[in-house]
């Protein structure tokens, strides 16, 4: 008789501990993808920080500044300053609008003392929803190429 009324709770219980670990096993699936690709984002700023400040910064015009980002910024999406139209970004959907590059004023005319390189609205898609990087990652490093204000980039 008393076996009677318990019947049924194993299948009880099943159903609750179920639920709790598929909704542990999918946050942590989500935390850990986010987390990937922050860390992607992380080797690529820093990659592309560290090509920005060592490379010789052409400024005989405005065009010629926005050439020289524009390679920074392809560093970080891509890994290449003059990627191939095939190449594969490295973070999904990931596009050069999605990456600052500043230059932090000097004490000599024109030259640069540093250089930002910064994440700005890029969306990580995971399985349960987007986490927006506003801004992160980001470095700065101090300049130490060389400044040619006359001369044009290639």
């Amino acid at each position: 008789m008393r076996r009677g009324r318990q019947s049924g709770h194993a299948m009880i219980e099943l159903a609750f501990s179920a639920t709790v670990m598929a909704a542990c096993l999918a946050g942590t699936f989500q935390f850990g993808y986010s987390f990937y690709i922050y860390d992607q984002l992380v080797s690529a700023v820093g990659n592309a920080g560290r090509y920005a400040v060592s490379r010789t910064i052409r400024a005989a015009t405005p065009e010629d500044l926005e050439k020289g980002k524009a390679a920074i910024r392809n560093m970080v999406v891509y890994g290449d300053p003059h990627p191939d139209a095939d190449a594969v970004p490295v973070a999904p959907d990931l596009k050069p609008e999605n990456v600052l590059v500043s230059y932090v004023a000097g004490e000599r005319e024109g030259a640069p003392s540093a250089i930002d390189v910064a994440i700005a609205d890029y969306n990580v898609h995971a399985v349960f929803g987007a986490v927006t990087l506003k801004g992160r990652p980001a470095v700065e490093f101090p300049f130490v190429g060389r400044y040619a204000a006359s001369e044009s980039e290639p």
